[in-house]
């Protein structure tokens, strides 16, 4: 489905950002008085090095480590340009303490909330070194997508519609949900590369658990379905939702998608730079609850995508995040009647100065 310029194309955007990235961070570190700042979580590590190669960076105002150990050590020298690799032979904090002798100052950020309290006590000991903790410097900074970013996700979702049209091929009275996502699997794996999330694949009653695993529930006529599923392209996420009627389904159902897709459309409308993801949910919630349904809606009406599944900005009642230009989400309002079946629709929405513009990929 991808032709290798394509793939180049990707390469190239992706790979033109990262100093721009690194630089960034360079200016926070900088504006918070620290000499360097250690990172640990998966994504934030690929989206500062751009790779997922198993390891921590460590960026300073002048250099940038990455520490790996010797597994991954051969990958990380043929990839990283202009990075020190680091072999880490001991302990983590050994490590990190040979690497921090070197620095002009002894304030190092970290990531708080990717190391474990015992971690922390670890780093400690590390003599040469305060640090300080901070949470959500990069993820705020990966909230905002740059163009080689968004050719990525355009790339997943161009994957993942077209793993929908296969899919309802699929659907025959007597297959099971388990055999759906196993095809599922394998149309993501052979045309992107890989799936982004395990796939969510229901059917009947079953449609009614928002998160629910795939069983060995078999397809029955006059049934829902429901599948949520996700690519991954160049690291980045592709995530939708679609509730597939077969023939026999009860008018109801239908006029609960019908309603969802409405109110759906007509928040999507009106985002824009500088409205409240609280309100954005509240918008959504209000327009089902106004049907009747307001109780059959159980999770926040959606989330950010990019190198995770979820990331910022969070829409729910209690997200204290505004859009901004440049932001990737999805929008997922579903009704859910318990014993019965459920709902839902995902869509994924590119935010700009003139608005929200539905991502087709």
């Amino acid at each position: 489905m991808r032709g290798k310029e394509k793939d180049e194309e990707m390469k190239s955007k992706r790979a033109s950002s990262i100093e721009h990235r690194v630089a960034a961070l360079g200016q926070k570190i900088k504006k918070e008085k620290i000499e360097a700042f250690l990172i640990k979580g998966t994504e934030n590590v690929s989206y500062l090095s751009h790779y997922w190669i198993e390891g921590e960076v460590l960026l300073s105002s002048r250099d940038k480590f990455f520490i790996t150990t010797s597994l991954f050590a051969e990958e990380a020298k043929s990839r990283l340009n202009g990075w020190q690799i680091v072999i880490q032979k001991d302990s983590l904090e050994k490590t990190i303490s040979e690497i921090c002798k070197k620095l002009r100052g002894k304030r190092v950020g970290f990531e708080a909330s990717h190391f474990s309290f015992a971690e922390y006590e670890r780093l400690r000991k590390i003599r040469e070194v305060e640090w300080v903790p901070f949470s959500g410097l990069i993820e705020n900074q990966r909230a905002i997508k740059d163009g080689g970013e968004l050719t990525c996700i355009e790339e997943a979702l161009k994957v993942t519609r077209a793993a929908f049209a296969y899919l309802e091929n699929e659907l025959e009275t007597g297959v099971t949900e388990k055999d759906i996502s196993r095809k599922a699997v394998y149309f993501l794996r052979e045309n992107a590369d890989e799936e982004a999330f395990p796939p969510i694949v229901l059917f009947g009653e079953r449609t009614s658990l928002p998160h629910g695993k795939p069983s060995q529930k078999k397809l029955e006529k006059g049934e829902l379905v429901l599948l949520d599923l996700g690519a991954r392209v160049g690291g980045y996420c592709s995530d939708l939702t679609r509730t597939i009627f077969l023939a026999g389904i009860k008018e109801k159902w239908r006029q609960i998608h019908h309603l969802i897709v409405k109110a759906q459309e007509e928040v999507i409308k009106k985002l824009k730079p500088g409205i409240s993801c609280s309100d954005i949910d509240k918008m959504i919630r209000e327009k089902i609850k106004e049907a009747g349904y307001g109780k059959n809606f159980i999770h926040g009406s959606g989330h950010g995508v990019g190198l995770a599944v979820h990331e910022l900005p969070s829409i729910t009642s209690r997200s204290k995040d505004i859009l901004k230009a440049g932001m990737v989400l999805t929008l997922e309002p579903g009704i859910y009647l318990e014993g019965e079946g459920g709902v839902r629709v995902e869509e994924m929405i590119v935010v700009s100065e003139e608005g929200g513009r539905v991502l087709n990929g």
